[in-house]
């Protein structure tokens, strides 16, 4: 008969098993995943305002006769 593991979850940066209580297996852990997310907002963020950026210029190419 398989043994039964006790109840757990994974860290959210490692992926290590910690108490169903806690969401990350320590404090560097915690501190790597908020930068991380930060990183990842910072980068989405430069993505749309470039993407506006262009799609202003194209509209305003288009529209402009030379």
């Amino acid at each position: 008969m398989p043994e039964r593991l006790p109840q757990h979850k994974h860290c959210l940066n490692c992926g290590r098993a910690v108490s169903a209580s806690k969401d990350f297996c320590s404090d560097d852990c915690e501190e790597d995943r908020i930068g991380m997310l930060r990183r990842k907002r910072r980068q989405l963020l430069i993505l749309y305002v470039g993407s506006i950026i262009v799609l202003l210029m194209a509209v305003i190419f288009s529209t402009v006769r030379f």
